[in-house]
């Protein structure tokens, strides 16, 4: 990394820069979408710092800022394409690099962690197509696909089942009569409702070879839950009903509510969503997408 000033008098003026000042100048610099020269006089703008006081000449010439401006930017770009890789492959590697550092060059990482840096880049996909008018439809597949990725991540991630005693199910009896132990959705379940068959498509494009990509789906309504269980990523497809059924239940309502909200959605009779949640609820749960409470 390039030596900074912190902590000593400079060279140049004799400053001490607080840590902070030479963090978010660095950050400026770094990420500027015009180079490295254009980014050092924005952050010397807005920081109060030339780039003489931050960064130590070499052999008397300029400081290599552009070395580590490349190479910074790089490896944010890599730790896109690793969280987007059928994006990455559908797109082709010249079109998924140009939105790439736009995002990256446009939200900065500002997290300690890059798990954080591609929360967004399906969102900026999107607003990045606003003004596509006729296309805006053909256009909405890599978004949706950005979308799925970023839920697997997030599913990858998120606290799971792995360490918890195997759920109790209750009766269908109980369920009616109220007596059920309290569900959830379980913290690693990620709910998408999509335009395009994406899970056949994912896992078809993701074992397909770079030069083979399978051919964009005709757009369909499509649920889809992803989920963890045994430390393994998992996928599936849902019928709407399960979509708005487990929909309800991440947002607190007991099962029968959860059937009837279902229902409603689905435009399905409340009294057969609620049999055929009740026979679900074991797979549902064997399958990790919900848990009990103890």
């Amino acid at each position: 990394m390039p030596h900074s000033a912190a902590g000593d008098e400079d060279r140049a003026g004799g400053v001490r820069a607080p840590l902070a000042q030479l963090q978010a100048w660095f950050l400026t610099a770094m990420t500027s979408p015009d180079g490295a020269v254009r980014g050092a006089q924005l952050a010397s703008e807005r920081h109060g710092l030339t780039q003489e006081q931050v960064l130590k000449r070499t052999r008397g010439g300029p400081a290599p800022l552009h070395i580590h401006a490349d190479g910074y930017v790089q490896r944010l770009l890599e730790c896109l394409q690793a969280d987007y890789p059928v994006l990455r492959k559908v797109m082709g590697d010249e079109l998924f690099a140009f939105f790439a550092r736009a995002y990256v060059w446009r939200h900065p990482s500002a997290s300690p962690t890059l798990y954080d840096l591609g929360g967004g880049f399906a969102d900026f996909l999107a607003a990045s197509q606003r003004a596509a008018g006729t296309h805006q439809a053909a256009l909405r597949f890599p978004v949706e696909l950005a979308q799925l990725e970023r839920a697997r991540s997030e599913a990858g991630r998120a606290p799971g089942l792995e360490k918890l005693a195997p759920p109790m199910l209750a009766s269908g009896l109980d369920v009616l009569l109220g007596n059920a132990r309290a569900w959830r959705l379980a913290p690693c379940t990620r709910l998408l409702a999509l335009s395009f068959p994406m899970c056949s498509f994912w896992h078809q494009a993701q074992a397909a070879p770079d030069d083979a990509v399978p051919a964009q789906p005709e757009a369909s309504s499509s649920f889809v839950a992803i989920t963890r269980m045994h430390y393994r990523l998992a996928m599936q497809e849902l019928q709407p009903w399960q979509f708005y059924w487990l929909q309800a239940l991440a947002g607190g309502a007991p099962l029968a509510h959860c059937a009837q909200q279902a229902a409603q959605s689905s435009g399905r009779p409340p009294d057969e969503v609620l049999a055929d949640a009740l026979l679900w609820l074991p797979m549902a749960a064997a399958a990790g997408l919900v848990a009990s409470d103890a």
